[in-house]
């Protein structure tokens, strides 16, 4: 039999780590179906005319005003204080391709309700662009290489010391945690975030895929994508969620043209 075998890269040992910090959080999820179909065709139509902005910016604008006007879903806690956060910064994972190499990195959209959809997309393309040391959610190489020699046991007990500084989560990875898989797919599905920490809310979005859908009493095919959103039950009940959830429903079919 042969077997390759070799050593687990730093930036895997990293998010081993991350993920242990998080385990055991009190979470309730929402799997979700929006129809995007006139969404779509305005954003399509914004574009040919020099505005508007991609689909996946779109979501996050309409997550980022969710967020402004329920506060609560835009906090932290912990057993002994809650913090809520007025500016919505959103953290997304985004893929980075160099020297032939692929890896995962960090890019925190910072106070999104203050940036037009144009402004979303250009972040994210500068963060693809800009290719460093950051080959993990810790930016500093010197950071990285310490962390893993330091043993398990007080790594996570120094992370964990972390998370109770709601600024420091907050800097680091911002208020809210939003990942896509619509870019690398087009199989229809909801997508279960790994979740945990603080944070009051984390989204995973799904492809975009046409289905049957009855609209005005007839059946019509529209595009629908799928969404989850996994909220941390410390800090969020039920009825709150659902507010939540009819106020996204509500930008992404009705009321999308107010992004513009």
């Amino acid at each position: 039999m042969s077997l390759k075998r070799e050593k687990t890269s730093v930036f895997r040992k990293l998010s081993m780590y991350g993920f242990e910090m998080v385990n055991g959080g009190h979470t309730f999820y929402g799997l979700l179906e929006f129809d995007v179909s006139d969404l779509r065709k305005e954003l399509r139509a914004q574009r040919s005319s020099g505005a508007g902005g991609s689909l996946f910016a779109f979501m996050l604008k309409a997550i980022g005003k969710c967020l402004e006007e329920y506060p609560e879903f835009n906090s932290m806690i912990n057993t002994k204080h809650k913090t809520t956060f007025q500016e919505v910064d959103i953290d997304i994972p985004i893929e980075v391709q160099n020297d032939g190499e692929i890896y995962n990195k960090q890019c925190i959209i910072r106070d999104i309700n203050g940036k037009t959809l144009q402004q979303v997309d250009e972040v994210i393309a500068r963060a693809k662009k800009t290719t460093g040391e950051e080959k993990s959610y810790m930016a500093s190489k010197f950071g990285q290489k310490l962390i893993t020699l330091l043993p398990k046991f007080m790594v996570l007990f120094l992370f964990r010391h972390i998370l109770k500084n709601h600024k420091s989560v907050k800097k680091h990875s911002g208020t809210i945690f939003v990942t896509s898989v619509s870019m690398f797919s087009t199989t229809p599905g909801y997508i279960i975030p790994y979740t945990g920490g603080p944070k009051a809310v984390s989204l995973a979005i799904g492809s975009v895929a046409k289905k049957p859908v009855v609209k005005h009493n007839e059946v019509q095919i529209r595009e629908m994508i799928n969404i989850t959103a996994a909220f941390n039950h410390d800090l969020v009940d039920g009825a709150p969620a659902a507010r939540f959830i009819n106020r996204l429903r509500r930008y992404i079919e009705k009321d999308y043209r107010s992004f513009f």
